[in-house]
Parts: structure tokens; sequence; C-alpha cells
């Protein structure tokens, strides 16, 4: 605020200044030209008109070079804005021009217009006509006053003449009586020694006090003209030649004498301004081009002023907008006055109190976030919507063991650089609700983490992607745990059954045999065949278990999946009489990606269920089809059913409700579609029989 107080003051001395030396030099140039013109010898009168044009056409020749100055400079300020892109300048630049074509152009007009009339006019005012009006007048006075001349030149010769031959002392006398009878205003005789006699008609010249003649104009016959009070005074005398000299004169009428005034006056005027005629004519044509200047000035201020009202609200909002869009924090606009633009400004105002509170509620959710996320246990990455940055919280943090993470964004691909290459080919590549189980090695040791990747956004707008990881170490530890409890639960409950059995057999022997019955022949060999079945049975459990246990990791290939179910479908054709097995697959689109050898298993252990269970007449039908990436293959029969209220204890290793068997079929089913990243579950069909499906994703992994 001081600095442009301190500026605005400096242009007011400076422009004071140059106002002073401005009136200075149009001083000095008018005192030279004064000095010129009276070196000349112009009049005083005829001076004071030049120089008043002279004034007047210095003044117009400063207002236009000004006033020019100031629309150059401003139109060239506006087209070096606009040339830098500043914000309002190509609206100015069109309103400037379009007050500047409509005003110019009729400024011109009527200062081409005003130039031609006062042309037309100065023509008419100085043409031959009036000229010669003027002339005439001039002359017509002038030759009044001669003619008063001669005829009181003519009426002292003729008194002369008669007084020549008049005694000296009668001379007064017949003056008088000469003046009396004739038709003289006034009658003088005068001697060596000075006047003799005057006489002066008392109605014209009672009051008048003529000018003395002197020694020198009387010493020979002449006249005088005289302008004493408001009347012209006509004198003319003639010497008698005996020192004596005869005085005739005439006084005008007041009237006479203002007329004859004012038509050498008007005739002097007209040839003052016929010899300035030029000098004015350009001074008018300055005049009006100074008017047409102004009105221009004023327009173009005009739309300057009113441009500015209009952009520089806009260029704050504009400026505010871009100090936002740097980080800058969310500041109101003044709101200047109460048009449209106000509004304007009043409503962005309004949405920056808006944003203001929206800013405070988001930091106010971030914060809470932020706690939530830090206590919660499982890891939540987030990333950008290009997947090329992401930060955690500190559960992610310390899962990943990269604390990098939550102290800012640290590009996804240095996470490889950590050996998590696995999990950045995850994040990279997976579609939103993609699931998955993965173990990682940070810091050398596995670590086992299911992952869920999620986009946020609506529709297929996505604004970001949300990973959450889930550590499952200690859990898929308890759950094998609990599964070779299970197992070896289930193989003890399994081998007990058949040991007793034998140790009974064993103890019949035994006991036959301390005793030396006489059925031992026969006891011996039966309980033999009995452990001997026993342990075939044992061997087969065993067998079973070794199975599951070592069942390969899935390797996932492209196959023809119509091909690969014809092939398993056409060995079961005709393996029970009166059971149909029919392929209803819809797989010609596209490959799916399965491992074939472990995939087989699946379909193979499915239908000897379903062949099992059914019975003549019957039919078993495999289908096959796509619901959207998942392949769903279905295996349905027409037996009597679920055996068991819950299905999924069909499921679990060495259950069997069929009284034979080892049990462990669904249990490798249910293994191999669950690596292969799928479901397995049985139902019933309305009408009888199950309905087993399977859903693994058939695209490549």
């Amino acid at each position: 605020m001081r600095s442009w107080r301190r500026s605005w003051l400096r242009l007011r001395r400076q422009g004071r200044f140059l106002l002073g030396v401005y009136l200075v030099l149009v001083a000095l140039g008018a005192a030279l030209y004064a000095l010129i013109a009276r070196l000349r010898e112009v009049p005083a009168e005829e001076l004071t008109n030049r120089l008043l044009v002279f004034l007047l056409t210095l003044f117009d020749l400063t207002l236009m070079v000004v006033v020019l100055f100031v629309l150059l400079r401003s139109v060239f300020k506006l087209f070096v804005e606009r040339r830098l892109g500043i914000i309002g300048s190509r609206f100015r630049m069109k309103l400037l021009v379009s007050y500047l074509l409509l005003i110019l152009v009729p400024a011109v007009l009527i200062s081409l217009l005003a130039t031609s009339l006062f042309s037309h006019l100065a023509s008419s005012w100085f043409s031959a006509p009036v000229e010669a009006v003027v002339q005439a007048g001039a002359s017509l006075a002038e030759g009044v006053r001669r003619e008063s001349e001669e005829r009181s030149l003519r009426c002292a010769q003729a008194m002369a003449a008669h007084l020549s031959a008049v005694e000296p002392r009668r001379r007064a006398a017949e003056l008088e009586r000469l003046h009396f009878s004739g038709k003289n205003h006034l009658s003088a005789l005068f001697g060596e020694n000075g006047p003799v006699v005057e006489l002066l008609e008392p109605m014209r010249t009672a009051a008048l006090r003529l000018p003395s003649l002197t020694a020198s104009e009387l010493s020979h016959a002449g006249t005088r003209v005289d302008r004493v009070s408001r009347v012209l005074v006509v004198r003319a005398w003639v010497p008698l030649g005996d020192g004596a000299v005869v005085v005739c004169g005439e006084v005008w009428r007041e009237d006479v004498t203002a007329a004859q005034a004012r038509l050498a006056q008007a005739a002097a005027s007209y040839q003052a301004l016929k010899l300035q005629r030029p000098a004015i004519t350009a001074t008018l044509v300055l005049s009006f081009g100074g008017i047409a200047l102004v009105v221009v000035f004023a327009a173009v201020w005009t739309g300057l002023y009113l441009s500015r009202s209009f952009t520089e609200p806009l260029m704050a909002l504009a400026a505010t907008t871009a100090a936002v869009a740097e980080g800058a924090e969310l500041a109101e606009v003044p709101v200047p006055g109460e048009d449209e633009v106000a509004l304007l400004v009043a409503s962005f105002n309004s949405m920056v109190r808006r944003l203001r509170a929206q800013e405070q509620e988001l930091r106010a959710t971030v914060a809470r976030l932020d706690a939530v996320l830090g206590a919660i246990r499982a890891g939540i990455l987030w990333l950008d919507r290009e997947r090329s940055a992401v930060r955690g919280n500190p559960a992610a943090a310390a899962m990943l063991g990269l604390p990098a993470l939550c102290e800012g964004s640290v590009p996804l691909a240095k996470l490889a650089d950590h050996g998590l290459g696995r999990l950045v080919e995850v994040i990279s590549s997976a579609a939103s609700g993609y699931r998955s189980s993965l173990t990682l090695y940070p810091g050398g040791a596995p670590k086992h983490l299911e992952v869920t990747v999620v986009a946020l956004g609506r529709g297929l707008e996505v604004s970001g992607w949300v990973v959450a990881l889930e550590d499952i170490t200690q859990l898929l530890r308890a759950q094998r745990q609990a599964a070779w409890s299970e197992v070896a639960r289930q193989i003890a409950h399994q081998i007990k059954n058949p040991l007793t059995p034998i140790r009974l057999a064993a103890e019949r022997i035994a006991r036959h045999f301390a005793q030396n019955r006489d059925d031992l022949g026969e006891v011996i060999p039966a309980g033999c065949r009995a452990i001997v079945d026993h342990v075939r049975s044992m061997q087969e459990l065993l067998d079973a278990f070794s199975r599951y246990a070592k069942l390969p990791p899935v390797q996932r290939r492209p196959v023809d999946g119509e091909e690969f179910l014809q092939q398993v479908v056409r060995l079961y054709q005709g393996v029970k009489p009166g059971v149909e097995v029919k392929l209803e697959a819809s797989l010609a689109q596209r490959r799916v990606w399965l491992d074939r050898d472990l995939f087989r298993q699946v379909v193979v252990n499915l239908l000897d269920n379903a062949l099992e269970a059914s019975t003549p007449p019957g039919e078993v039908v495999v289908r096959a089809f796509w619901e959207g990436e998942e392949m769903v293959l279905e295996v349905l029969d027409r037996g009597p059913g679920l055996p068991v209220e819950d299905p999924e204890l069909l499921f679990q290793p060495f259950f069997s409700s069929k009284g034979r068997g080892s049990g462990v079929g669904l249990a490798v089913v249910l293994r191999i579609v669950t690596d292969h990243g799928g479901t397995v579950r049985l139902e019933p069909r309305e009408g009888g029989g199950v309905r087993a499906v399977v859903r693994i994703p058939g695209g490549e992994p």
C-alpha cells in the first residue's frame, strides 16, 4: 500500500513538472511570436488576433499529440497483453475495436463535414461580392471624408479671396458676416500673433475642444481631420499672404461619424481576416480534428474502463484458480459492485467457502482414515490410476519390510528390488475384484499373503486402486497343523479298524494252537486270510493317502476345452450298461488355461461318483460353458441324491458314505480345483440326483 502511494505521488510530481515545463514553453513561444510580429510593425489589434490564433493552434497540436500518444499507448499495451496471453486481453481488444469502429467513423465524418462546411462559409465570407461591398463601404466613407475636406478647402479659399480685399481691421467683422450667412460649422481667422476670431456653430461645436493648429501647419494651405469625442472635425486653412490665415471647417454628426468608423473598422477587420484566412482555416481544422480525437479518446477510455470492470474480476478469479492449481490455499476474491460479474465472483466465493468446508471435512476424514489404517492389522496399499506409485499403511509396510511406504509414494517398480516381484506383477495386471494367495520372501523369510485388488471409481472411470494384504502365514500354519492332525486322526481311525480283526484272528490262532485243538488246520488258514485281507486294506489306505499328499503343483497351459472333455467322456461311454454319458460343451470361443493331467482327475472322479450313483436306465450329463471370465463344468446324475445334509463333509479326506473306497476322491477334486483358483460344490437336483459344479478362471493367469 505504501509503495503504491509513493508511486502515485511520484507520478503526480512528474505530471506537475511536465505541465509546468509545457506552460513555460508555450509562454516563451507566444512572447517570441509577439516580438517578431511587433518588429514587423503589425498593428496591436491584429497582433492580438494572430497571437490568439497561434495559441489556439499550439493548443490543438498539443491536444492531438497527447491524445494520439495515449491512444497508441493503450492499443500497444493491449496488443502486448494479447501476445503474452494475459487473461481478458482478447475481450478488451475486441471491446476497444468495437468502440473505435462505432466512434471513429462518425467522428471522422462529422469532422470532415464540419471542415467542409467551414471552408464553404469561409469562401462565402471572402467571396468577391462581400469583398466588393466591404471595399465599397470603405471607399464611400473615404470619399465622404475627402469631399468634406475639399468642401472645407474651397470654403477657406473663397473666404480668403474675399478677405484679402478687405482691410485687416475689418476682416473679423466680415468673417463673422460670411460665417453666419454661409453654412459653415466653424470659421476662424489667425493673425501673426495667434487667433483673431474663432466662430463655432453652437449646436455642433459648443462642447468640443479642438486641437490647436501649429504654426508649421498654418504656413501653407492644408486640411486636417480630427476625431474629437465621438464626432469627426474637418478643417481647411488658406494663408492670406500678409501673415493672416483663414480657417473653415465642418463637424460631422455623431451617427455619421459612428457609421464612418464602423465602415472603416469593418474594412480593416475584413482585410486582417483575409490575410489570416489560411491560419484560421488550419486552426479550425486542427480544432475539429482535436475534438474528434477527444471523442475517440473518450470512447477508448470508456471501452477500457468497461473492459477493465469486466476483466479485472475475471483476472482475479484466474489468478486465484492458478494459485490454487499450484498448491496455494483457497482464497476469496473481492466482490466488485453489483453487476453480473459481481454475481459470478460471489458465486465463486460461495464455492470457495463450500470447498473450504469440504476440505476441512476431507482432512478430518483422512485423519480418521489414517487412524483406522494405522490401527488395523491388515495391510492396505493404494495406488494412482496408472498404478505407477504406491503408498501403504504401517501394517503393509511391516508385512513387506518397506518403512518408506508410510512416508510417501514409492514407485511400484521399486518393490521388485526387495523380493516382491510377484506382488508387483499381480498389482500391475490384476483386474478389479482379483483375489489370490501369494508367497513372498521379503527379507528372505517366506510369507504367505492373501491379495485382493479393487478399483476405485464409478463405472469405467478408474481414479485409483486399493490392494488389501492379509498375512495368512500363521493361519496356513495352523490350518496345516489342523489338517495333519485330522489326517493323523483319520489314518489312526482307518488303521484301527483293521487292526482289531487282525488282533482277534491272531489271538484265536494262538489260543487254538496252545490248546492243540483238532480244528487248528481250519483256524490257521482262515485267520491268515483275514489278516492278509485287512493288511491289504491298510495298504490301499496308505497308497490313497500317498497319492493325495503327492499331488504336483498346477502347471496351467492353454487347452482346447471341448476336445479335452470329449477325450475323457469317450472313455466312459458304455462303461455301465443302461447309463448313457453325454457331453454338452460350448467352449469353442477360446482356449481354457488349466493343468490337463490334474484336471482330468477332477473329471474322472466326478464321473466315477455320478456313474456309481446312477442306476439303469439313466444318464449322466457333462456340461461346459463360459460365464464371463470363468469356465463352468457341471456333472449331473439322477442318483439317490446327497447322502448327507452338509455337502462340505464329502470333501474331507477319508470321509466316505459308501462303506468302501478310500474317501479321498472328492478331497483330491477340491484340492485340484482350489489350486486352479476355482471353486467346487455339490447341490441336489430337482427330481432327484446331484449336480457337481466346478468354476475355474479360464483366462491366462
